[in-house]
């Protein structure tokens, strides 16, 4: 039978017989109490008659004393606070940490990396390739030069379609008689691998930047992932888009079908691409850089974004979609880098071209494709409220609109010469995105109580 008794806080308590006696705390009040026993209640009050002797034995017959006539008078309990009785009551929570200044303003670390490209287009380089090989040429021994005709005379007897298949062939001739396989001024001969050296520099470099700055808004394995993504398979099938883009000029389909509607933006993407890369004016130029150059490499570097933002929940914030498109952009622009140098720069090209390339024309990619990430996650319901793919290609352009035109432009200033007007455009890049970054951060201050604000988590 239990033995109920109040405490001095006034709170009822039970406890079995066997613990008559003993000390024990309150679960309430916390204060030390002492079971009574039916023999001495001193202080406290049995609240139910106790219950029935047990039958006498024969021996030693046990009578159970009396109940008191009056219940003692109890204390008035005392007040505790309620802070120290509550069960399970945690402290307030703190306020999130602040990042550091530097992490609200990272991106103008980006102008950092455009320094090369500044001097390159500032202080422009006048000798020419073709100056350095005249030059190179002269350099050569009567032996040399003698070796450099025969070979030179051998392609000459090739028709000429076997001298467009064979120029690979005459330029690795060319290098091989040249002195170190390169022209003067050159940084790597001829066929060389180092390279790759650069990329996996760049890629360590800009990484450890993202994450750096990131903190915990995004997974690092993601970032790595992403950049891993979009340099190979990103690559691959931007080059497979040019290819179908490019064999789809020598024909011509009709019809209502999808298949025949995705024939005629394939061609009109070949056609951009020739506009590009051919001999045409600055308006052609720019209509195949922005709408073939452009709006290809840009829809590549998004794919990862575009991926996520139009699954059925997506949970990036808008610092998560930044940092995905920034991942994007430099594993893009790294691997452009490589196919550059091994294609065109080996041999060729001076110190200041790799920089270039391998930093500036990658801060390029990386802040064409943060922005696109920005600007998915503020519009990515438009795609959810699309009735059909034929509605999401409007949100698609408003997403990709202002990167593909600055890319365009970007390339199409550089083809003409107009190497100021590159450097405005690309100075115009960075303050599309720096703009964006500071118009989020700002609406999120504005909308965040204070105390609670801090980094989102993706």
């Amino acid at each position: 039978m239990a033995i109920s008794f109040v405490c001095t806080c006034g709170k009822t308590l039970r406890a079995p017989d066997e613990a008559a006696g003993k000390r024990s705390r309150c679960p309430v009040c916390g204060e030390t109490v002492t079971v009574p026993t039916p023999e001495a209640p001193a202080g406290y009050a049995l609240l139910e008659e106790p219950p029935a002797p047990p039958e006498p034995k024969p021996a030693r017959p046990r009578v159970r004393p009396p109940a008191p006539e009056k219940e003692p008078e109890t204390p008035a309990p005392r007040r505790r606070p309620k802070a120290s009785t509550a069960p399970a009551r945690t402290a307030p929570a703190r306020p999130a940490a602040q990042p550091p200044w530097v992490f609200h303003h990272f991106h103008w670390l980006f102008c950092l990396a455009l320094i090369p490209l500044v001097v390159s287009l500032v202080t422009r380089d006048r000798e020419t390739v073709g100056k350095r090989l005249k030059q190179a040429l002269k350099d050569l021994s009567p032996e040399q030069q003698q070796r450099l005709s025969a070979k030179l005379q051998g392609h000459a007897a090739h028709s000429d379609e076997d001298a467009s298949a064979d120029a690979g062939d005459l330029k690795k001739d060319l290098f091989d008689v040249l002195p170190q396989h390169r022209l003067p001024g050159a940084m790597l001969p001829y066929g060389s691998g180092i390279h790759w050296l650069c990329a996996l520099a760049a890629a360590f470099l800009f990484l450890t930047f993202i994450l750096l700055t990131a903190t915990e808004a995004v997974n690092p394995l993601h970032l790595l992932g992403i950049g891993v993504c979009t340099g190979t398979v990103g690559i691959v099938l931007l080059i497979a888009v040019q290819w179908i883009a490019d064999w789809t000029q020598g024909y011509i389909i009709v019809g209502r079908s999808v298949l025949v509607i995705a024939f005629w933006v394939l061609k009109f993407i070949g056609f951009s691409y020739r506009a590009a890369m051919g001999d045409t004016n600055f308006f052609l130029s720019f209509i195949g850089f922005t709408f073939g150059v452009g709006f290809c490499e840009e829809l590549c570097k998004a794919l990862p974004l575009l991926a996520h933002f139009l699954g059925r929940r997506p949970s990036l914030s808008w610092r998560g979609a930044m940092f995905w498109g920034l991942a994007s952009g430099t594993g893009f622009g790294i691997a452009e880098g490589i196919m550059y140098s091994s294609d065109y720069y080996n041999g060729i090209a001076p110190v200041s071209t790799y920089l270039i390339r391998f930093l500036s024309c990658v801060a390029l990619h990386a802040l064409w494709t943060g922005s696109v990430g920005i600007m998915l996650y503020r519009h990515h319901g438009l795609f959810h409220q699309a009735a059909n793919w034929v509605e999401k290609v409007p949100p698609l352009f408003l997403v990709l609109g202002i990167s593909m035109l600055l890319h365009g432009l970007y390339d199409t200033m550089l083809k003409k010469d107009l190497n100021a007007l590159a450097l405005v455009v690309a100075l115009a890049s960075f303050g599309w995105f720096a703009w964006q970054v500071h118009r989020m951060t700002a609406s999120e201050e504005d909308s965040e109580p204070a105390g609670e604000r801090g980094w989102q988590t993706a």
